[in-house]
Formats: structure tokens, sequence, C-alpha cells
């Protein structure tokens, strides 16, 4: 059964784009402590079971766009977040770039 990419990527962008705002909201607001890290790590893990068991169990090519949106949603910001954590852990250990 074939889904639209199109519509998929438009849906994990939104959601990849509020999940990423509430996760750097989270993490800057609690200085980084290691509850919201996990807190947003166990988010994101969520959110990849649910897309999956939506992309694999459902019928209808629209759910299974919401389930492949929801994969992609947490890899959104991965990459600037992954960037910026170490650029503040080179800092924190007092590393020169």
């Amino acid at each position: 059964m074939t889904i639209d990419w199109t519509r998929a990527a438009v849906i994990g962008a939104l959601t990849g784009g509020a999940f990423w705002a509430a996760a750097v909201y989270a993490l800057i607001t609690s200085v980084g402590a290691v509850v919201a890290w996990v807190a947003v790590g166990v988010v994101a893990v969520a959110l990849l079971v649910v897309g999956l068991a939506l992309f694999r169990r459902s019928s209808s090519p629209e759910r299974r766009c919401y389930g492949a949106g929801l994969v992609l949603a947490p890899f959104t910001g991965l990459v600037p977040v992954a960037v910026f954590s170490a650029a503040g852990l080179l800092v924190h250990v007092g590393a020169s770039v």
C-alpha cells in the first residue's frame, strides 16, 4: 500500500517543530537538568512507537501518512540539538573552539 510522502513529510515537519519547540523550552527552563533530557527522550521514543504502530497496522493511506509523520517528527530537530548540545558541553568543560 502506498502513502503520500509529501503529506507525511509535512505532518512530520509540523509535529517535529512543535515537539522540538516544547523540548527546547523544557531544556532551557530547567537549565539542562537530567530529568528534562530524560523526559524529552521518553516523549521522542513514544512518538516513534505510536508512529510505527500507526504506519504498520493501519489499512488507510491517510493514517499511514500520520504514522510516517510521527516517526519523522523526532528526527527533524535532532541535528541542531546535537550541535548546540556539543557546543554547550565544550563550553562547560572549558574547551575553546
